[in-house]
């Protein structure tokens, strides 16, 4: 059975408050969307389940967690708190966690990441976040596409579920310009693939150090599951935490196939400037003795043959241009030009 959305606008007021949605699952499976004027009411009653998404930026939104009573005084610091480290925990009969996702408007810089901050329990969802991020707005868009949600359980786990897979995509785009980079050292096209590259390694190097805790606390939380998590959510839960795993393996090949790309790039420079370098010391080595010899007829002395002679000029090219063509065939014959 779908769950059906109730098309009842949002509230405009809502977003200047700091609420950026909400929704009420009912026990139908009906998701109606909630205005701020609402809020107070819908979560004292709680009847269903209900996720809250507030701007931490907001002061309306910051007091109304702060005096929200229903949840104990530390959750309420929690949730405002950005300086903490991340983590994910059960607190009661809750969980908590403070997660990292990649900004909405995400161009593959490194500081596009920012932190959600959550609590969930049988009842609510609830989370806060400074900027906007992209896995709360694709599950408010799976919440509009009328999937079947049905506890908040089944929203947590779809928020890491996206979450996943939102730094799968990442992986495959990141691994697509890694090809291209690849085909163009590959056909010795050096150009600003140094640039790229490290712009690459930086991201992912970021990613894995925001991710990779993540992962750890999840692999930790999926063996102390709250027990209000189905065999069905713990089962799709499990699932979720591998695939994030795998997706933190990809992006640790992908790394480590920049970090090779590098170096690769890094030989084949070293090898042009060398080369450069051996035609500029063969080009030296056939005009020195040229130079030299211009430089003896060049001085201001007495004594010079050829002062007198008409065709001293055309004598002393000549002796040059043999000398280059003489050192020429000895750099030929010892193998060096």
């Amino acid at each position: 059975m779908h769950s059906t959305l109730s098309q009842r606008p949002y509230d405009e007021d809502a977003r200047g408050h700091g609420l950026i949605y909400a929704f009420l699952i009912g026990p139908d499976r009906r998701i109606d969307k909630l205005s701020w004027s609402e809020l107070d009411t819908v979560f004292a009653q709680l009847q269903g389940c209900t996720w809250f998404h507030f701007d931490a930026t907001k002061r309306h939104a910051r007091e109304w967690i702060q005096g929200c009573e229903r949840l104990p005084l530390a959750l309420r610091e929690f949730l405002l708190d950005f300086t903490q480290r991340h983590r994910v925990e059960t607190v009661g009969e809750g969980v908590i966690g403070a997660i990292s996702d990649v900004q909405y408007r995400f161009d593959f810089d490194s500081d596009h990441i920012a932190t959600l901050r959550f609590y969930v329990d049988p009842r609510c969802l609830i989370s806060t976040r400074l900027q906007p991020l992209s896995a709360p707005d694709q599950l408010r868009r799976a919440i509009r596409e009328r999937w079947p949600f049905d506890s908040t359980a089944t929203l947590m786990t779809n928020l890491f579920r996206l979450q996943t897979e939102t730094l799968v995509n990442v992986n495959t785009c990141v691994s697509e310009e890694l090809g291209e980079v690849e085909d163009q050292i590959l056909a010795h096209r050096i150009e600003d693939q140094r640039g790229q590259l490290g712009k690459i390694r930086r991201l992912t190097a970021r990613l894995h150090r925001h991710f990779a805790p993540e992962h750890r606390a999840l692999h930790a939380l999926s063996q102390r599951l709250p027990p209000w998590f189905n065999d069905t959510d713990r089962a799709v839960f499990l699932d979720t935490v591998e695939e994030l795993g795998l997706a933190l393996h990809d992006l640790d090949a992908i790394q480590e196939r920049a970090k090779l790309l590098q170096e690769e790039l890094a030989a084949r420079v070293a090898e042009e400037i060398n080369q450069s370098l051996f035609r500029l010391s063969v080009v030296m080595t056939v005009f020195l003795p040229m130079t030299l010899i211009t430089g003896i007829f060049g001085m201001n002395v007495g004594g010079l043959p050829g002062l007198e002679d008409k065709s001293g000029f055309l004598w002393v090219t000549l002796i040059m241009i043999a000398v280059g063509l003489l050192t020429l065939l000895i750099l030929h014959w010892k193998r060096l030009f």
